[in-house]
């Protein structure tokens, strides 16, 4: 039986370049070497060796953790791509085993080869590389959209009450998410150098993305929340039902954050990559996201129905086309399209790439469609908006060329109905009403 003494494996070729003798790894990357290496020599110790008298290929681990098995001579050996960083685990690695019981050497170096050419992710990199950019996009879009919103939000406190207030908070998740994603795409994801050596603050980021995620969906189910609570209890609402929101949409979500950052920072082996790898310790956030969308079509549903039983009592509406457009309108405040997510395409298919693009584009622009619905195409914020441009363009038409302007509102006293007034406190040009300034000033 012919030993192997030539530290085999030590120098692997991927696709055509050969990897140095030598090479120093960042530290976390040199974690999971040590990982995949301790995991091979367990396994190695398990397994019996080759019942044969003539040489034979020894068991080694080469420096990208390839475990390779006892072989015999003129056979190649196949194993699971190492799960490390650009390869797909999935795919496989390929040596060969020479006539003479030796692993085959590259002639030109005389260093042991392998083959890891299809462990490449060259082209699925490439592909994610483009989705980050939708992601990229997409959230820029929607940090317009909800920074105009919120900023409308605050400028009328006509909107001031407990339903914009969910709103602005809704709102305010969606935009930190952007704002959190778009950092940690440019700063690490994008930085083959970050990923590499993985700082603390690019794990922080990650963390504080998580914990952003969180946010957006339990405001989402705050939405829910207080949409069903105002429709089955008179349309009242209290300071305890916005309190408990606050603490579910920005309290709760910390809570996770921590727990789940502690448990996988405690982790060496997966500390790589600034964590960009899905975990199953991200279940600790997963689990109440996928709780309170179940919990939102409940609500949805019992919205619906206290709706339709409404829209009975009105012998004149058409309570399909309005139903049906309440639970159009209901369905991407409460975040209920990501139920479709899980409904993938199998690895590989044609529509594989569409489904990724689908999804970069419904996560990326929910902030934006969120904002034009409840917004944008809000009927409450175009009429305060319509008015205050009226009242800017009477203010400085022609015809008011006086430098004192004064408002007031009246109230008819029976109807309760009010009107405001512009005057500017000459005798000879009346008051005129808001309301009926067309815009041909």
């Amino acid at each position: 039986m012919k030993m192997n003494t030539d530290n085999s494996g030590y120098t692997i070729i991927r696709k055509t370049t050969e990897a140095p003798a030598r090479r120093s790894y960042p530290h976390q990357l040199q974690v999971v070497f040590n990982a995949l290496r301790d995991e091979c020599i367990e396994k190695h110790s398990k397994e019996p060796t080759l019942s044969s008298d003539d040489p034979y290929c020894n068991r080694t681990i080469d420096r990208w953790g390839g475990c390779w098995p006892d072989t015999f001579p003129g056979q190649i050996a196949k194993i699971k791509c190492p799960d490390i960083v650009t390869f797909d685990k999935n795919a496989f690695a390929y040596r060969e085993c020479t006539n003479n019981g030796t692993w085959y050497k590259n002639p030109d170096t005389g260093n042991t080869w392998a083959n890891y050419s299809l462990c490449s992710r060259t082209v699925q990199i490439t592909n994610d590389i483009n989705y980050i950019y939708i992601f990229i996009g997409g959230f820029s879009l929607s940090l317009l959209m909800l920074i105009i919103s919120l900023g409308i939000f605050l400028r009328f406190k006509q909107l001031r009450c407990d339903r914009i207030t969910i709103h602005k908070n809704l709102f305010l998740s969606y935009t930190f998410t952007g704002t959190s994603w778009i950092m940690y795409y440019v700063l690490a994801a994008l930085n083959g150098n970050v990923m590499l050596s993985n700082p603390v603050w690019c794990q922080v980021l990650h963390v504080v993305c998580q914990y952003f995620v969180v946010c957006n969906f339990l405001w989402m189910f705050c939405e829910g929340l207080y949409l069903n609570t105002i429709m089955v209890y008179a349309f009242n609402s209290g300071k305890m039902l916005i309190i408990a929101c606050y603490f579910i949409g920005w309290g709760v979500p910390a809570v996770l954050a921590t727990v789940y950052a502690l448990i996988r920072g405690s982790d060496d082996s997966s500390a790589v990559e600034c964590w960009i790898n899905e975990s199953n310790l991200q279940w600790i956030m997963y689990g109440p996201i996928v709780l309170s969308l179940s919990i939102n079509v409940i609500f949805l549903a019992n919205i619906v129905r206290l709706l339709v039983t409404k829209l009975r009592q009105m012998p004149d509406a058409d309570q399909t086309r309005k139903a049906t457009r309440a639970t159009l309108i209901l369905i991407p405040l409460l975040g209920l399209q990501y139920l479709l997510f899980p409904v993938r395409p199998e690895a590989g298919s044609s529509f594989e790439n569409v489904y990724h693009i689908a999804t970069a584009l419904l996560i990326s622009l929910q902030g934006a469609f969120v904002s034009m619905m409840y917004c944008f195409c809000n009927s409450e914020v175009l009429q305060l908006l319509k008015r205050r441009w009226n009242q800017h363009r009477l203010m400085h038409s022609g015809k008011l060329t006086s430098t004192h302007v004064t408002t007031y509102t009246t109230m008819d006293p029976t109807t309760h109905a009010t009107a405001t007034y512009c005057s500017t406190g000459k005798l000879n040009e009346p008051a005129v009403e808001l309301s009926k300034i067309d815009g041909r000033v």
